[in-house]
């Protein structure tokens, strides 16, 4: 528990496969920043000789090309230049046997390097590919239309489409509601209003996702966050129920529960419970005096 508790932002970043701590970057951005996109496969890892202070790259990934979504025509195999070694901000990272969805640019040297590191590099299953592979797609097609009034308008359907999946979760939610996420504090972008434009099926079809989802994970609160209004209730059973089913692994998402709870409540005795969560966590007191502060919130929100 201490340890989990002291890899916060490192088991946030696991859940949405950020890089800290560099401007965000969701699929939409990817797909439109990005030189090359390629549905690949990791047939191997070459170690190279490291310079000193080198950051560019220490390691190449040799990939099969499955197919191409973006840019000009490359080989069957490519070479990808990685450094597996820096910590911060967070690298791409690629695995031997590993199937990918990655977003490239060309380097001078002919080699290719992952756009936007660790958020440009995404294992996935097959079935997860032909995911990425529709929605990739379909906002290919919408960054062509030229009414930007209606390509906006598709594009909140992308997003939301996006939401609905647990493999691109984090890419609509980031972009439906990015300040509901911490990672918001590093974007060097203006967020675009696309949530002011979001219909009464769609938010239906959020709060459904949200319902849902099989875990708890932090990108939840940003669905949460978005279907809150007029589905008080509903909302507020789903946290109550979700926070009680925490287990000692998922407790550092705990202050965030109860923090949407007390909406609803706005108790200065819940307050404070909180607020000695926070301050008790940061310090790595033991788990189980952390277990009585959410045992107590609970019960006084019952």
């Amino acid at each position: 528990m201490k340890k989990n508790l002291l890899s916060l932002f490192l088991v946030v970043a696991a859940y949405t496969a950020m890089s800290y701590p560099i401007s965000p970057r969701p699929l939409r951005q990817l797909i439109q920043e990005s030189e090359y996109i390629v549905i690949g496969h990791v047939t191997g890892i070459t170690e190279m000789k490291r310079k000193k202070n080198d950051f560019e790259g220490s390691t190449v990934a040799h990939i099969q090309v499955r197919q191409l979504l973006k840019g000009e025509k490359v080989d069957e195999m490519i070479e990808v230049v990685f450094n597996p070694y820096i910590i911060c901000p967070q690298p791409a990272r690629y695995k031997e046997n590993t199937d990918v969805v990655i977003f490239l640019d060309k380097g001078e040297n002919g080699r290719y390097y992952t756009h936007a590191l660790a958020y440009g590099a995404r294992k996935v299953t097959m079935i997860e590919a032909d995911i990425y592979r529709m929605r990739i797609q379909e906002m290919q097609q919408i960054l062509t239309i030229t009414d930007k009034d209606q390509q906006f308008k598709e594009t909140v359907e992308w997003l939301v489409k996006c939401a609905e999946h647990p493999e691109t979760r984090w890419d609509g939610v980031y972009e439906l509601s990015p300040e509901s996420h911490f990672m918001s504090y590093y974007s060097d972008s203006q967020p675009a209003p696309f949530k002011y434009m979001l219909s009464a099926e769609q938010k239906e079809r959020l709060k459904n996702a949200l319902l849902t989802s099989p875990e708890a994970t932090y990108t939840d609160f940003g669905l949460v966050d978005l279907v809150y209004p007029q589905n008080e209730e509903v909302i507020y059973q789903f946290l109550l129920a979700r926070l009680k089913k925490l287990d000692d692994n998922q407790l550092w998402l705990a202050d965030e529960y109860m923090t949407r709870l007390n909406r609803e409540k706005e108790s200065a005795e819940l307050d404070a419970m909180i607020k000695s969560f926070d301050e008790k966590k940061y310090a790595n007191d033991n788990e189980a005096t952390l277990k009585d502060i959410v045992n107590n919130f609970i019960a006084a929100v019952e």
